[in-house]
């Protein structure tokens, strides 16, 4: 794994974490002896960010997703720190190559879904930067000590202890360490502000552990059990004919789905005459399949679905699909005794998740927030 690659992941597991209403340290964690903190809150004025700016579906061909243009680099700014457009589309890029498989025609819904992917990432930079002005403005202090620290596991946990191997990544990632040290500073603020919001000294009643495993018991599922039965049409990339284009391919698949939703044909029909995989002559009909023999993006999005929905056309690179779901067989989720560890801290993370999300309202009604794209 190269530095990009590992600083990707890190920044997308943080926003998957943020969205999930979970902290990114363990909520039980005490502060570093190396962090010293001071002080209080810091003031300011109140600026509503500016509504996301609605793009085209000229800026994005079907046949490859390319990144917004933003002509101005500075995304947003908080309290005057800027936050970079390249900080939002890093973290945008993965959502968005998972929305143009969902929707290869990248019309209207494709659009909105984007568009709400980056307002959420542009909040969470915000809050991050909210979180270390408050860290800065109480005179808070990360040593050098920890920051050297963090970078000797990130070494020994990504590149097995091999320091030159390290710096190599790093500078074929065009970061210095200068830059990295700084990264890496900004992360462990915004940690150890996090976890000193949390405190687990009060432990949850029997009847909000119930509560809490029943709204999160599917999360503990055994997904490699699942199972799915569905109908499937595959239309690849380039036909017989000479003279077919991915276009030409995409655009009879969108008008197969459409047909099969309108009634106007069936879908047994429609796969009989039209789809080029083992179960064409079968009506598209596939056997029950396991989740854990389909790609991670296939399965999420047939897992979603309702059955007799129909699905598609989805696009890879070898072709254009279209699913219709007949029935799911789903793992049961663990009994509470099984997992109760968990759901104690679940339950104990959502009551500090609460106090938590109110004391960042107070910190923006205070700063001065900005945003620009």
């Amino acid at each position: 794994m190269n530095i990009r690659t590992h600083i990707q992941t890190l920044l997308i597991f943080t926003m998957t974490l943020a969205a999930q209403g979970q902290s990114v340290v363990d909520p039980g964690a005490t502060l570093p002896r190396s962090v010293q903190l001071r002080g209080g809150e810091s003031g300011g004025g109140t600026v509503r960010p500016d509504e996301s700016r609605r793009v085209s579906p000229d800026e994005a061909p079907v046949s490859r997703l390319r990144p917004q243009r933003i002509v101005n680099r500075i995304a947003a700014t908080v309290n005057g720190r800027p936050i970079t457009a390249n900080e939002v589309s890093v973290r945008l890029m993965p959502i968005g190559a998972q929305l143009a498989a969902q929707y290869p025609k990248q019309g209207p819904e494709f659009y909105k879904q984007l568009a709400l992917a980056k307002k959420n990432i542009i909040e969470d930079l915000v809050e991050r930067e909210l979180l270390r002005n408050e860290f800065e403005g109480m005179g808070g202090v990360i040593r050098d000590s920890l920051i050297d620290q963090e970078i000797n596991r990130t070494i020994l946990t990504t590149f097995n202890g091999d320091r030159d191997a390290f710096l190599k990544n790093l500078s074929m990632s065009g970061m210095t360490i200068r830059s990295f040290r700084e990264m890496t500073k900004n992360q462990l603020q915004v940690q150890i502000m996090r976890a000193s919001k949390y405190d687990q000294e009060i432990p949850p009643t029997p009847e909000e552990l119930r509560k809490e495993y029943e709204a999160t018991k599917e999360q503990y599922r055994d997904l490699t059990k699942d199972k799915v039965k569905f109908k499937k049409i595959f239309i690849p990339m380039l036909g017989n004919d000479s003279a077919s284009t991915p276009e030409v391919q995409f655009n009879l698949a969108d008008l197969i789905a459409n047909e099969i939703r309108a009634k106007k044909a069936t879908f047994p029909e429609m796969a009989t005459r039209y789809s080029k995989d083992m179960y064409a002559e079968k009506g598209g009909d596939w056997p029950i399949t396991e989740r854990s023999t389909l790609s991670p993006e296939f399965a999420a999005i047939i897992f979603g679905a309702q059955p007799g929905e129909i699905i598609g056309p989805l696009v890879d690179a070898t072709g254009f699909t279209i699913v219709m779901v007949e029935k799911k067989e789903l793992a049961p989720p663990p009994p509470l005794s099984a997992i109760k560890e968990q759901i104690d801290m679940m339950a104990r993370n959502k009551r500090s998740n609460e106090r938590y999300k109110k004391w960042v309202d107070r910190l923006r009604k205070k700063a001065i927030v900005k945003v620009y794209i």
